[in-house]
């Protein structure tokens, strides 16, 4: 059973992860799912998220929001057009929601004999809506 849940907890995380101070759309798209279609996921803060993608490109995106309070969206920049919401505003600071709230992390020591080569991570936008308790936002037009 575990092999089970844990299978479905992989593609969730696949689809969104909320654990770093946002909720992340689409993180980990693999190529043989460039399209399609989720609903019902859930995210820190009382978060629902429906969504569709179609090559890779999120074509369609709502929160309903539980608890209210701001909801901060991550997307890639190759993932999403100008078809945001004009509610959307882009992100400045910490999220003040206290569910995102990151853990102080110290840096970490390195060996000055580590061979360590730099990873390139693709440029990401993110978005805050301060939402509603109840209420559903179409975070595109």
């Amino acid at each position: 059973i575990d092999g089970n849940f844990g299978c479905t907890a992989g593609i969730a995380e696949m689809l969104i992860q909320s654990h770093d101070g946002a909720v992340f759309v689409l993180p980990a798209l693999p190529d043989e799912l460039s399209s399609g279609s989720v609903s019902g996921l859930k995210a820190r803060g009382g978060f629902e998220l429906s969504f569709s993608w179609n090559d890779k490109i999120i074509t369609s995106l709502s929160i309903k929001s539980s608890l209210g309070g701001n909801f901060r969206l991550r997307v890639y920049k190759e993932m999403i057009d100008q078809r945001l919401s004009d509610n959307l505003i882009k992100a400045q600071r910490d999220n003040p929601n206290p569910f995102y709230t990151l853990p102080g992390v110290k840096n970490p020591c390195i060996s000055p004999a580590a061979q360590l080569s730099g990873i390139i991570l693709k440029p990401v936008d993110e978005f805050d809506i301060m939402t509603e308790p109840g209420k559903v936002y179409f975070l595109l037009k």
